[in-house]
């Protein structure tokens, strides 16, 4: 990835109250930062945060879909195979041994 990239985040609305309270948290991530990327480098890497309705049928917003129950279902219980995790774990970021978690896959409480 060319070091200048940026990125745009898209959401797919939930609820008036559910997406006002994530606006507000990602607001909160841009102005402090996390333990892992300074808040100056998320301002200059992510350029759009927006909602979007389902309806509007947004191709990344799909795959996000297709990919967020098989990484729950890893996270849940890591030692039941689950074939559609076999499948996305190849794209997970990972460091040279192949080891994604930490790396690509961070866990938060």
């Amino acid at each position: 990835m060319d070091k200048n990239s940026t990125i745009e985040v898209l959401v797919e609305e939930r609820g008036r109250k559910e997406d006002h309270m994530l606006l507000a948290h990602f607001n909160s991530i841009m102005d402090r930062g996390t333990y892992y990327v300074s808040s100056d480098r998320l301002k200059r890497k992510i350029l759009k945060f927006g909602f979007y309705s389902k309806q509007e049928n947004i191709i990344g917003l799909q795959i996000a879909d297709l990919c967020a129950y098989p990484l729950a279902r890893y996270i849940i219980n890591p030692n039941v195979p689950y074939i559609p995790f076999q499948v996305i774990k190849e794209k997970i970021y990972c460091n040279e041994k192949g080891e994604y978690e930490g790396w690509g896959l961070k866990r938060f409480p």
